[in-house]
């Protein structure tokens, strides 16, 4: 899968300008979380971090915390298709955490 990372320090708006903000479902298959018009991951009720972006085979997922590549407990960037992974901490591609 493409990778978003040409979205870090990118704010996100919606076709009439506005700023994006919420969960959005793209090509019916990816669910793309957004904060005040950056990649952002979010919470479910139970407390459940959930990746800004993710598959909804969860073969390709992407943590993001106020628009740029970041995840502490895990790699940023996991996809399962193509077999890598990334770690990255405020926007900065680190070496693997293992």
């Amino acid at each position: 899968m493409k990778s978003f990372k040409s979205y870090q320090h990118q704010r996100i708006l919606l076709s009439d300008n506005s700023i994006a903000n919420g969960d959005y479902i793209v090509d019916g298959e990816v669910t793309v979380r957004i904060k005040n018009g950056y990649l952002n991951d979010a919470e479910d009720e139970q407390g459940k971090l959930l990746p800004a972006i993710e598959t909804a085979d969860a073969s390709h997922i992407e943590h993001w915390k106020d628009g740029v590549l970041h995840c502490e407990k895990e790699p940023a960037v996991i996809d399962n298709v193509d077999g890598y992974e990334e770690w990255w901490l405020n926007g900065k591609q680190v070496p693997s955490q293992k």
